[in-house]
């Protein structure tokens, strides 16, 4: 009898494991097979998937698995050398042509047809750097022609790759001071000098212009033709930034940082490099008349430490530099060009480097960093509000905030803020806590890789999680409240904390990279579902760097590209592409450094992944270990339970790539196939 129950209770034991383990499994959508091994795969952000074989570079469509384009020049490249144009639908291979080289050749291509833009192997031009101008559709390259020693312009054509015109003459050295072997000697060193990047991207204007920034010039030049409007020289920089300002239309103000071995300020300790001298920074601000390229001031204005925020106010420029310390905010004068904030004009200190600042009814909120918020602690974060009338901070004392800000907004009672260590909201009026005691996460053991405030919001409510509290409160904007809506301990499966919260129809879904919880609004738990990692963190990265390209779709990159999608709306002819730049430009916010520079067709499958952002997915993807080894698993919101699954064996390390837009699934089940599922 014994020995009956106990096969029965086996067998029962088996079906249930069986049971538990019958994950539904995703068909595949389609199988791609190469004549040779996959060494590497990615995803395009505009969603096409590059691979590359012993044999060459290959483009693969998406929805069908059909090999759209092979290039056999790169076989087994060095997925090092290739990197994703930002902002457009290119590509660029780089290589050298020699061991001893220092200036590397780089191919652009186009992930769609696969046509090459630009080989500078094939046109002998090493590349020092490449500029996309969103809005003429063109391409500027930074280049040196063999045996010069001086750099070349090159501009494209994005559209067809048509060369349009070159300017050999602009970085050439001009006529040497001083004559015979020492003039030479001179001519040769700034030649030497001129051999350089740009220090700022290109800017273009109105009028089929732009601005560029070289170490030692600031340039405008005619894009159509390559010749020179005005040419101005400059303190030898390190990095430049181009603004323009509503209050004063005519000019263009230029911010360089500069770098030497003497001075004071802000400085680069020389403890990690033996023997190298301790450097020193300034920036300095320069004021041309746009038309003429006349300076505007008699000499440029002057801050100690690195260039960072600037605010055009209509006071003037507030210039906001960047130390390891305490550096001075000053505000510089439209008409002379004179620091005139503090004693003296000598500025004003703040407590800290301003990373962020939001323009008030009350004045400039600015969020500064101190110390050590350089070398990635930064758990030294302070708020005061900036006085632009009087150049004064308004609270005698900036509030310390706990930890990194994360987040802050605007409400009827101040500044709400959430940083990585507490919440609350700041008075304005008085710079004080509205709340005596925040809503905290405890001690810093959770580290940088997770916040321990996700928050997510829905109307006038915000939801957060505190791991010291171990619970999920609702923060009103209204009234300035908060309250404790989980009366239960809220705890995850491995240790886990929150990462992430979405606000849904019925509740609130707290997520991390193994588990999923879901609560109503009245704080009663509806479900909690824990699903096990696999051990080897190998299995994690695809899924890593899927979920960075959606949050580039849905937050920095999202909030950067407006205006150039207004730009591209405006001078295009193309009525498909104006329609399309034209709905892009309302759903970003303000023009970010980077722009884009797609074609009509493109910009309709920009379009497209956009918009498929936006829509919040109803499931969480995960990376799981079942009995039969490693799963990829498509987890409900709405249940907690497992909605579809794609089997990764055993592999330790396997190779998949996850396009979290379209929700795709690219598997390598042997060295020379990929798998596609769709979720």
């Amino acid at each position: 009898m014994k020995k009956a129950l106990r096969t029965f209770f086996s067998a029962f034991m088996c079906i249930f494991a069986l049971i538990v383990n019958a994950q539904p499994k995703t068909a595949p959508a389609w199988s791609a097979k190469f004549k040779s091994a996959v060494n590497w795969q990615r995803v395009h952000s505009l969603g096409y998937l590059i691979v590359s074989t012993n044999d060459g570079l290959y483009g693969v469509n998406p929805g069908d698995g059909k090999i759209l384009w092979e290039n056999k020049s790169y076989p087994a490249l060095d997925p090092a050398r290739f990197q994703e144009v930002e902002g457009t639908e290119f590509v660029t291979v780089s290589f050298l042509t020699e061991k001893s080289s220092t200036i590397p050749m780089q191919a652009i291509m186009e992930v769609v047809g696969g046509k090459v833009l630009f080989d500078s192997q094939k046109e002998q031009i090493g590349v020092l750097s490449r500029h996309v101008l969103p809005g003429s559709g063109r391409l500027l390259v930074i280049g040196v022609r063999p045996n010069t020693l001086s750099a070349s312009l090159f501009m494209y054509e994005i559209a067809s790759g048509k060369q349009l015109w070159t300017n050999d003459d602009l970085f050439k050295a001009e006529p040497a001071a001083t004559k015979g072997f020492l003039g030479k000697l001179q001519a040769m060193g700034q030649q030497l000098s001129n051999l350089q990047s740009l220090t700022s991207e290109p800017v273009e204007l109105q009028d089929q212009s732009m601005i560029i920034t070289h170490p030692n010039y600031v340039i405008r030049l005619n894009s159509g033709d390559g010749k020179v409007l005005w040419k101005n020289s400059i303190q030898a920089s390190k990095r430049a930034q181009v603004y323009f300002s509503p209050f004063k239309k005519n000019n263009v103000y230029i911010g360089t940082e500069v770098e030497s071995e003497t001075g004071s300020g802000f400085t680069s300790s020389s403890s990690a490099n033996k023997g190298e001298p301790q450097k020193f920074y300034t920036n300095l601000y320069y004021a041309f008349d746009v038309g003429s390229g006349a300076a505007v001031w008699k000499e440029p204005a002057k801050e100690n430490d690195k260039l960072n925020q600037v605010i055009m106010h209509e006071k003037g420029i507030i210039i906001c530099p960047r130390s390891s310390q305490k550096p001075t905010i000053n505000l510089v004068d439209y008409e002379t060009g004179k620091t005139t904030w503090g004693n003296k004009g000598k500025g004003v200190k703040a407590q800290g480097s301003v990373v962020s600042y939001i323009t008030t009814e009350k004045g400039i909120l600015i969020t500064t960093a101190f110390d050590n918020a350089w070398n990635n602690k930064a758990e030294e974060y302070y708020l005061n509000l900036l006085d632009p009338n009087t150049g004064t901070l308004k609270y005698e004392k900036s509030l310390k905030l706990k930890g990194d800000l994360v987040q802050s907004e605007i409400v009827s009672k101040g500044l709400l803020f959430i940083t990585t260590r507490e919440v609350n909201i700041l008075d304005t009026h008085t710079g004080s806590l509205l709340w005596s005691n925040s809503i905290e996460a405890g001690v810093p053991f959770t580290g940088d890789k997770v916040r321990p405030f996700p928050s997510g919001s829905k109307g006038d409510k915000v939801y957060v999680f505190s791991p010291k509290e171990s619970g999920l409160f609702e923060v009103d904007k209204t009234n300035g409240t908060f309250k404790k809506i989980t009366p239960a301990k809220v705890e995850f499966g491995g240790k886990e904390l929150p990462k992430a919260i979405d606000v849904v129809s019925d509740g609130v879904l707290l997520y991390s990279d193994q588990n999923v919880m879901k609560f109503g609004f009245d704080g009663l738990l509806k479900y909690s579902k824990y699903y096990p990692a696999p051990r080897q963190p190998a299995l994690m990265r695809a899924l890593l760097v899927a979920e960075a390209v959606r949050a580039a779709y849905i937050g920095a990159a999202a909030s950067a590209y407006s205006a150039a999608f207004a730009q591209a709306s405006a001078q295009t002819t193309d009525p498909t592409g104006k329609a399309v730049s034209q709905e892009l430009s309302k759903g970003f916010g303000q023009l970010g450094q980077a722009g884009f520079a797609y074609s009509s067709r493109a910009m309709k499958e920009f379009n497209a992944r956009y918009k498929a952002s936006q829509n919040t997915p109803n499931f969480v993807m995960m990376m799981t270990t079942q009995q039969k080894g490693n799963q990829l698993i498509q987890v409900n919101k709405a249940n907690g339970e497992v909605a579809s699954a794609v089997d990764i064996k055993n592999d330790k390390e396997p190779e998949y790539d996850v396009d979290q837009i379209f929700n795709y699934v690219y598997y390598r089940p042997t060295p020379s196939e990929i798998v596609c599922y769709k979720l």
